[in-house]
């Protein structure tokens, strides 16, 4: 049923709401002006943050890129929708790897309400060449994968430009594991950019009918081509290594010192902080495209009844414990930055800090839109809350990590809980972790093996499994044993 307050912002407008969701991926959820960062230049997100709405506790329900998308398109934990790894075309076979064709995703639903729907940029959730899930009437997506044709490799090969995302990049750096990075000055090589025109395109070809545009800009993840003006905004001196960057990780599970994405102790910390200026200067690069996006959605006159949702899919640890990338349950890879802004029905300036799921904003955008919302889903919608600018109610958040052997220890099958200041995540085959991050925000001491925390883990695992037997298990049968 809708809301008062939605069905008011409604009425005063004589058509639904557009919906633009802008998804980076990779971004960490500190790394913008809007979230307190002193360094990284983010002018125009910080705007929309500043008259819209800014959740601050934003969680996915899974800190890998495929799975993390699939939850928040459909409101399933990724054990329910059936993306428990990241989409390669030559794994499509495999179990895990694709979304179930019959997982209605918020594509879908708005499609079958009158709502244009399309794609720009990558939407890595299987077989990525064809239009699909209500995003039908435009597909304009890459994922440098399979024996398709890429439509951002056909963009270089029409201008003749060198595809440096997915043939290498001259005189990159890799100073760091699975963080490549470089400057480059054609601006046609920069993929946020070919999104974004891409987004322009869709919208030069709507009429009267509402939109719905998923605007998925793969940057800041690697490989990073930087623009050299923006990478001159970040002097190396100017950056500070992350607190945790020497955790020894004592008393942690063992799987974390065997990853691969544990930073190599010879990596010398100038040369991690070279990666990091180009991880801001992406991010600036973002915020300028993105900007340009808004803009011409005020010069066409359509900002005013558009939902715009600026995010990213996971977090990205940049130093944090001695990391880099994602797969791990620490807060800068499992929370994202996140912010709803709609000038006709939301309130501005607002900050939540109630913790929002990896599956709460496909129903809450759906509320908003005053569309209906399917009771199976596993997400719950907090527009009447945002609606009447106060704290939606408290409850648990889950992510998770499904088991790949491809993908090395650091994927074992992992359960996370968060329940008040606790969290608490749970290992198959390794020493559990506890923390209570308002006494320890920065995750250094493991409580798991405290005797005095028995009843806390055994709650916290409890809370887990009433959620698996409303949900069903899946691959997590062994947390019910």
């Amino acid at each position: 049923m809708q809301r008062r307050c939605v069905r008011r912002a409604l009425a005063m407008n004589t058509r639904s709401p557009n919906i633009l969701w802008i998804m980076c991926d990779q971004l960490r959820h500190d790394c913008t002006g809007f979230a307190g960062h002193e360094l990284v230049q983010t002018p125009n997100l910080d705007t929309l943050a500043s008259q819209g709405v800014v959740f601050e506790n934003a969680y996915c329900a899974s800190p890998v890129c495929s799975p993390a998308r699939a939850s928040w398109l459909t409101g399933l934990y990724p054990h329910r929708n059936g993306q428990l790894d990241n989409y390669s075309h030559d794994l499509v076979d495999e179990p895990g790897r694709v979304l179930h064709h019959d997982c209605i995703t918020i594509g879908d639903v708005l499609k079958d309400h009158g709502y244009r729907c399309g794609i720009a940029g990558p939407w890595h959730l299987g077989h990525d060449h064809m239009p699909q899930h209500g995003l039908t009437d435009f597909w304009c997506t890459y994922s440098y994968q399979g024996k398709h044709p890429d439509r951002l490799n056909k963009y270089f090969n029409q201008h003749g430009i060198n595809d440096m995302y997915g043939r290498g990049v001259p005189d990159h750096h890799e100073h760091v594991q699975y963080m490549r990075h470089a400057a480059w000055t054609d601006p046609r090589q920069q993929r946020t950019t070919w999104t974004v025109d891409r987004s322009i395109e869709f919208l030069e070809d709507c009429d009267d009918q509402p939109f719905f545009l998923f605007a998925s800009i793969k940057d800041p993840h690697p490989v990073m081509i930087v623009p050299p003006d923006l990478l001159n905004l970040y002097p190396l001196e100017s950056i500070p290594l992350d607190p945790t960057w020497r955790d020894p990780l004592k008393g942690k599970p063992r799987y974390q010192f065997e990853g691969k994405t544990r930073v190599a102790s010879s990596v010398r910390d100038r040369d991690f902080l070279c990666m990091m200026a180009h991880y801001y200067a992406l991010i600036t690069h973002i915020d300028e495209q993105v900007g340009r996006l808004l803009k011409y959605l005020d010069q066409t006159s359509r900002s005013e009844n558009t939902i715009v949702v600026f995010m990213s899919d996971h977090g990205e640890m940049l130093g944090s414990h001695g990391f880099v990338s994602k797969r791990l349950m620490y807060e800068n890879s499992v929370k994202v930055p996140c912010v709803i802004h709609w000038p006709a029905g939301l309130p501005k300036n607002q900050r939540i800090r109630t913790p929002l799921g990896g599956v709460d904003l496909m129903p809450t955008l759906l509320n908003l839109a005053g569309q209906p919302v399917n009771e199976k889903i596993d997400g719950r919608s907090v527009a009447e809350a945002i609606c009447s600018k106060r704290e939606p109610t408290l409850q648990p958040i889950f992510s998770e990590i499904s088991y790949n052997k491809a993908c090395g220890p650091e994927n074992a099958e992992t359960a996370m809980v968060l329940d008040g200041n606790f969290k608490y995540v749970w290992h198959r085959d390794d020493l559990d972790e506890l923390y209570n991050l308002e006494d320890d925000p920065l995750e250094m001491a493991n409580l798991a093996g405290h005797s005095e925390q028995e009843n806390k883990i055994d709650m916290m695992r409890g809370t887990f499994k009433d959620m698996l037997q409303r949900n069903g298990a899946g691959p997590y049968a062994w947390c019910t044993q």
